[in-house]
């Protein structure tokens, strides 16, 4: 698959070294990324804005998966994650500098996550505002949407939404009449379908003309660490950064798991129409999938994560999946 970025705006003063550890930017910092769609090809998609980051402030209690907030009032929030923006005390390897989560409730001043987390107080989080299917790729006539539609799924691009490890599909009716818009693959109506921000998508895109998906949000500044599904599953994983970085830099074996290719995390990237997997060894080198004993040779820096394009993850001892800012770590 050929899957060209080209990236239009990038991050510049506010991705400063001082700002993983404890103070945010003044202000959020915008972007736009394009990136190529090749047809009838899979696409693996980064979505690396969020819609908007509405709130932002400093956490003052947590208890299990209720954090409580300071500085903030908030709205009921319907299409919302937290991210724990800083970390107060970098000495502690059990923080959740970098976790983002989906808020499944909320009061003015606490939200409810989908898991447990354990940010310590001060620590400044941000509230994400995430895409839908119809505000990142459009609806409407086909002129409106940023895929190939048809009136029927086997005519139109399929988008895949991954969570918890299941892959659900969705393709865009573009008629004219009141049952049109974004359906499932058995052709249910699904509108104002979430993108969480941690999660890519897979695009399997039809035969015809290049498409182009554009981008446009604001940026995080640090950390990103995603929560995953364990093994059999499959994560499509986020990567919310601008910067293309070798896989052997890109800090994943962080919270990867080493060992035997039997045992390992699997990381696949796509380039170039190919999906290529790949396993970390004991010894810290990382190696093709094909090479199920490490004695071949290590993967080298020309193997490289891209901007615009998601990690397709297989977590064998799931521990979430950890990207250290490019710019800072």
């Amino acid at each position: 698959m050929k899957f060209n970025s080209s990236i239009l705006t990038l991050l510049v003063a506010a991705l400063s070294a001082g700002a993983s550890w404890g103070q945010l930017p003044v202000s959020p910092t915008s972007g736009i990324i394009q990136t190529a769609l090749t047809a009838s090809k899979s696409n693996l998609v980064a979505i690396p804005f969020p819609k908007s980051i509405p709130f932002e402030g400093t956490v003052s209690s947590v208890a299990g998966s209720v954090i409580t907030l300071s500085g903030v009032t908030l709205p009921t929030l319907s299409n919302h994650s937290i991210y724990i923006a800083t970390d107060v005390d970098p000495s502690d390897a059990n923080g959740a500098y970098g976790r983002v989560l989906r808020i499944t409730a909320n009061t003015a001043t606490t939200v409810t996550v989908e898991a447990a987390i354990t940010p310590k107080l001060g620590d400044e989080f941000q509230i994400l505002e995430q895409y839908t299917l119809e505000t990142l790729l459009g609806t409407g006539n086909q002129a409106t949407v940023q895929v190939l539609t048809g009136n029927s799924s086997g005519l139109s691009d399929i988008v895949y939404v991954e969570s918890g490890g299941v892959f659900t599909g969705y393709w865009h009716d573009a008629g004219v009449t009141a049952t049109d818009g974004w359906k499932t693959l058995a052709g249910a109506l699904a509108p104002n379908v979430s993108i969480p921000f941690g999660k890519g998508l897979l695009i399997n895109r039809k035969a015809g003309a290049a498409r182009t998906l554009r981008v446009q949000g604001e940026a995080l500044t640090g950390r990103f660490r995603a929560q995953t599904a364990a093994s059999p599953a499959q994560n499509v994983v986020n990567n919310p950064f601008l910067v293309e970085t070798p896989l052997i830099e890109a800090g994943l074996g962080v919270n990867s798991t080493a060992g035997s290719s039997a045992l390992a995390d699997l990381v696949y990237l796509e380039d170039a129409g190919t999906i290529s997997g790949y396993w970390r060894k004991n010894n810290g080198n990382w190696y093709p999938i094909s090479d199920a004993t490490g004695t071949g040779p290590a993967v080298t820096t020309a193997v490289k994560i891209k901007p615009g394009k998601a990690l397709l993850i297989t977590d064998r001892n799931p521990n979430g999946v950890s990207i250290p800012q490019p710019f800072t770590e």
